[in-house]
């Protein structure tokens, strides 16, 4: 009986069970992307793609309304309210967009993880 042999055996048993317990949820979480979404890679990365996507729209759509609000012509106390509060949801706006494309990378790095 080679002692050494025994010692280097179990040694690497123990190692491939500590991997297959630090692997295990990514692996379910991967078989379970896959039977929810077939190609989970190829799906997570168009949703992440669509997700940045949609920010950039939401951005633009706050541009646009930045826009809009500085070419106004109405003034006056009635005006300024609106304005700032018009203001506000643009800000918004900018944090949805921002918030969109942090998912859309978060995502991303899933797909690539799995």
């Amino acid at each position: 009986m080679d002692l050494i042999g025994d010692v280097k055996h179990l040694v690497g048993d123990v190692a491939k069970v500590g991997e297959d317990i630090i692997m295990a949820p990514a692996e379910i979480a991967h078989w379970a992307l896959s039977k929810m979404f077939g190609d989970a890679d190829a799906e997570l990365n168009k949703i992440a793609q669509e997700l940045a996507e949609l920010g950039k729209q939401v951005d633009a759509l706050g541009r646009d309304v930045n826009a809009v609000l500085g070419g106004m012509t109405w003034h006056g106390a009635a005006a300024d309210a609106f304005i700032a509060h018009a203001q506000g949801r643009v800000r918004e706006l900018n944090s949805v967009a921002d918030e969109l494309g942090q998912l859309s990378g978060s995502v991303k790095q899933l797909a690539n993880v799995l």
